[in-house]
C-alpha cells in the first residue's frame, strides 16, 4: 500500500474519532446543564412549599387538626379551574407530615373522610365553602389509605386519597421515583474525560492502521510495484 493510501486511512480514522468525541462532549455538557437546572428547580420548589406552609396568604383558614409542626407539608388544590377534582388526587406522606387543602375557584366544596385505617383519628368533614379557604391535617398514623370525597360532587368522582407510609413517597413502579442519571449515581461523566478518551482513540487508530499496513498484508496480494 502506498504512503498516500496510508495517510488517507489514518486521517479518516482520526477524523471519525474526533467527531465521536466532540458529540460526546456536547452530550455531557448538555446533561450537566440539565442536571444543574433540575437541582435549581427542586430547590426553588422546596422553598416555595415551605413558604406556603408557613406564611399566611390572607385566606380564611379553618381549624387545623393535629400538630402541624415537625413534618413536611404537602398541598392539595380543591376545585382548581372550577373543576370538580382534588389535585393531586393521591398524596403520599410519612407519619407526622401535614396535608393542606386549598380551595380554588368559585365552586363550593368540602373534604369528608369516608374510609380510613382502623384506630385512625381523622374524621374530617369541613363545611361546604368556596375560595378563599384552607384546611390542614397532620397524619400521625397508622399507615394506610385515608380516602375522602367532596360531598356535593362525590357522584361525579371528586375523590381523593392520602397514603401514609414510612417513606412518604410512592412505591417503585408507580411513577414516584425519577430515573437517576449517571452523575447522580456517582459516575464521573465529565467533558474532559470525553476529550481524553478521544485522544486515546485517535492514537490507537493510528497505531492499529500502521501495523495493519506494515504487517497485515497478505503474501498473495498484488501491488503495482511488484510483478
Amino acid at each position: 500500500m502506498k504512503r498516500r493510501d496510508f495517510l488517507k486511512i489514518a486521517t479518516g480514522s482520526a477524523g471519525g474519532a474526533a467527531a465521536v468525541g466532540a458529540a460526546g462532549a456536547r452530550s455531557s455538557s448538555s446533561s450537566s446543564a440539565v442536571l444543574q437546572q433540575e437541582e435549581g428547580n427542586n430547590s426553588t420548589e422546596n422553598g416555595t412549599t415551605t413558604g406556603n406552609g408557613t406564611a399566611g396568604n390572607g385566606t380564611t383558614t379553618s381549624g387545623s387538626e393535629g400538630d402541624s409542626g415537625g413534618g413536611t407539608t404537602k398541598t392539595v388544590a380543591v376545585g382548581p379551574n372550577n373543576q370538580n377534582v382534588f389535585d393531586p388526587e393521591t398524596v403520599y406522606v410519612a407519619p407526622g407530615d401535614t396535608v393542606k387543602w386549598e380551595w380554588q375557584g368559585s365552586v363550593a366544596h368540602n373534604v369528608h373522610a369516608t374510609d380510613v385505617p382502623e384506630e385512625a383519628a381523622w374524621s374530617a368533614q369541613t363545611e361546604v365553602v368556596s375560595a378563599p379557604f384552607e384546611y390542614s391535617h397532620t397524619f400521625e398514623g397508622p399507615t394506610g389509605e385515608y380516602n375522602y370525597v367532596c360531598d356535593p360532587h362525590a357522584s361525579v368522582g371528586m375523590e381523593g386519597t392520602v397514603v401514609v407510609n414510612e417513606s412518604g413517597a410512592p412505591p417503585e413502579g408507580e411513577g414516584g421515583a425519577a430515573e437517576r442519571t449517571p452523575h447522580e449515581m456517582g459516575v464521573p461523566f465529565q467533558a474532559h474525560f470525553v476529550g481524553i478518551a478521544t485522544i486515546l482513540m485517535m492514537i490507537v487508530s493510528l497505531v492499529y492502521t500502521f501495523f495493519v499496513l506494515k504487517y497485515g498484508e497478505s503474501q498473495h496480494a498484488s501491488a503495482p510495484s511488484k510483478e
